[in-house]
């Protein structure tokens, strides 16, 4: 009979306990237990919801290039007090030369070249395959993108670089894709902790940002 009673107020303790800990990690927002993903469809973003063919990816990637790179432009200039010089940095003639003559070999430094424009065509090149674009559609993204920057975006302030036009998208595509294939090995059991949530955001930025940084549906998608 007592061991019964035991038994039972044991229990009842347990069940409390069991209660406690739920309704505490629902207010502090911590899962009481770790949860995977439940593989269902394709998680949405918070915009380029479609991004099934080449014209939406290659939008999506635009969405991309152009935000961060008249961003970092900015973030330059106001750094070297030259914000209030745009109409002398960004000239109509600049962008006539660089139309009209041949694109120069720069003398940027090292880490400029070899570090910065990697990093910018990775940010190209995962655009595409984080989409589920095949690597040579993404290369060729990244190729694009190169083009577009060293013209458009920056045409107007200095002639085209033949080394950014060619290191961008080549080691921007190694790197992009060697990030592609680390993210796909950490999402392998479809879940993450929080080393893993910060490499990811670290290394492929723009993908966390498209899903709100909602890192339980990155670990639904079924990157290819």
């Amino acid at each position: 009979m007592d061991v019964a009673i035991s038994w039972s107020f044991c229990k009842g303790m347990k069940s409390r306990f069991i209660l406690i800990c739920c309704l505490a990690s629902l207010l502090t927002g911590i899962p009481a237990t770790p949860a995977k993903a439940q593989l269902t469809d394709q998680p949405k973003g918070i915009w380029f919801k479609n991004t099934k063919s080449i014209i939406n990816r290659f939008a999506y990637s635009q969405a991309i290039l152009w935000p961060s790179s008249i961003g970092g432009h900015l973030y330059l200039y106001i750094r070297e007090d030259n914000l209030g010089n745009l109409s002398r940095i960004v000239t109509l003639k600049t962008y006539k030369r660089t139309f009209t003559l041949p694109p120069v070999w720069d003398n940027d430094s090292i880490s400029w070249n070899y570090g910065v424009h990697p990093i910018m065509g990775s940010f190209s090149y995962l655009a595409y395959r984080n989409k589920r674009a095949h690597w040579a559609e993404a290369f060729a993204g990244a190729a694009i993108n190169s083009a577009i920057y060293e013209y458009l975006i920056a045409g107007g302030t200095q002639q085209p670089s033949i080394n950014d036009l060619i290191v961008s998208p080549i080691l921007g595509s190694l790197l992009g894709e060697g990030i592609y294939q680390l993210k796909k090995r950490l999402l392998k059991d479809h879940h993450l902790n929080v080393i893993e949530k910060i490499a990811i955001t670290i290394t492929d930025p723009f993908e966390v940002f498209y899903y709100g940084f909602k890192y339980s549906k990155i670990c639904k998608v079924n990157y290819r």
